[in-house]
């Protein structure tokens, strides 16, 4: 909140494919353990609205698009693969209310609703709400600045969960409220915030039957004051710390202890990044060693037409319930403007990591040791008109992994997955 309210004016516009890149991918969606907030502050660049109306005092981003996908394995198995032929309604709706110059209230809003035809005969209508759709008031007070927001989402994607496997639909609802205040000491920024989220999944197969290992319900309290200066008018450093209280269904408690430094901002016109290290002290049964996590982007602007996105991350993540993962991603994004009107963008990335805890509920679920998840994700978009766009995009999902039941058996976590969709949107 700090970096970008104080690199604001050294930020420029952002285009939507950008933002695309790092918050749509299948991966990095879960619930870091140590913030709720997974974006990272590169991908939260400001940006000019591409079309926007006013409706009384509130400024208003309305759009629509509709969505046909072909995916060859909706379920993440590795034998007998079930189709899926869905189609996709969508609404995304940015409201903003400037109440002052030093009040503002802002609600974001993006829901889908979405029509299976499953190849296995099955038909199901299931629905979802974008990961950044929130409320959102922010207000000034002499040298303190606050900020109240509920942030929601329920996401049914479940190879955003690099756990997950034998799942159609995660069913996974979050809702986290929080509240920050920040004052600005001349010599430092002080900011302390504090949230509590909720979560509650429920992994259902492509026949309609629940999965056990990918439901469960989990609440998280976190504390987290952090002291900013500036290096430059451009750039920002400081050390931010952590603690966190989770619960769940796993009936296994989770806290921990996170603490480290952090730099983001411009070094030139052309090159912006964000950087963040740290430790982390556990309290979980099992007991887990102390750990470590990082997260490094970079966006560099190579020619007028051609930019190119690196980020890379170790982290703790809440899988299931209480569930903790040890993850490392890293991904590659570029976006090419072939024209005024087309734009070829691609992503690869690699994910790979250790599953810790599965939670006393799933004593009974493989325990999947490491994994490896690496794909692609691909997309030629084109804009006929000011406000239509069009975009044909590819997916490719790979995930590595041997489980291991109590028995010794081994049973295969693996699972391939094309994705192939052409989406139609307007904005108005």
């Amino acid at each position: 909140m700090l970096a970008r309210r104080f690199l604001r004016a050294a930020r420029g516009p952002t285009c939507t494919f950008i933002l695309w890149l790092l918050l749509t991918s299948p991966l990095g969606a879960q619930e870091l353990v140590r913030t709720s907030d997974r974006g990272l502050a590169i991908a939260s660049f400001q940006r000019s609205p591409e079309a926007f109306f006013y409706f009384g005092p509130f400024q208003e981003e309305l759009s629509g698009t509709a969505n046909v996908q072909y995916t060859d394995n909706v379920n993440l198995t590795a034998t007998d693969k079930i189709s899926d032929l869905s189609f996709t309604q969508a609404l995304n709706l940015n409201t903003t209310w400037v109440i002052s110059h030093l009040n503002q209230l802002q609600f974001t809003f993006g829901g889908q609703i979405i029509e299976h035809f499953y190849g296995n005969g099955r038909n199901e209508l299931d629905f979802a709400i974008a990961p950044n759709s929130k409320i959102e008031l922010k207000l000034e007070a002499g040298d303190f600045k606050f900020r109240f927001y509920d942030q929601f989402s329920y996401e049914q994607n479940p190879t955003q969960d690099p756990t997950a496997t034998n799942t159609a639909n995660l069913n996974s609802l979050t809702n986290t409220i929080g509240a920050a205040v920040e004052s600005d000491l001349n010599i430092a920024l002080l900011s302390l915030s504090a949230d509590y989220s909720y979560n509650n999944q429920s992994g259902q197969t492509a026949g309609g039957q629940n999965n056990s290992s990918t439901t469960g319900t989990r609440e998280t309290f976190r504390v987290s004051p952090s002291l900013t200066f500036r290096l430059s008018p451009a750039i920002l450093y400081g050390l931010s710390v952590v603690a966190t209280r989770s619960s769940g269904s796993d009936t296994s408690n989770v806290n921990t202890l996170n603490f480290g430094p952090f730099i983001n901002g411009q070094l030139s016109k052309h090159l912006e990044f964000d950087l963040a290290a740290g430790g982390t002290i556990l309290d979980t049964k099992p007991a887990m060693p102390p750990g470590y996590y990082y997260n490094a982007t970079l966006r560099y602007q190579l020619t007028r037409r051609l930019q190119l996105i690196f980020a890379g991350s170790h982290d703790l993540i809440f899988t299931t319930g209480t569930g903790l993962t040890e993850e490392n991603v890293f991904k590659v994004g570029t976006q090419l403007n072939l024209t005024r009107s087309i734009t070829f963008s691609a992503s690869p990335f690699v994910n790979f990591g250790d599953v810790k805890t599965t939670g006393l509920a799933n004593i009974n679920v493989a325990d999947q040791g490491n994994y490896t998840q690496f794909g692609l994700d691909a997309s030629l978009g084109w804009r006929p008109r000011k406000r239509w766009a069009t975009s044909l995009i590819y997916n490719f999902i790979r995930r590595e992994s041997g489980a291991t039941f109590g028995t010794g058996t081994t049973a295969s976590q693996n699972y391939i997955q094309n994705t192939l969709s052409l989406q139609v949107g307007y904005s108005f």
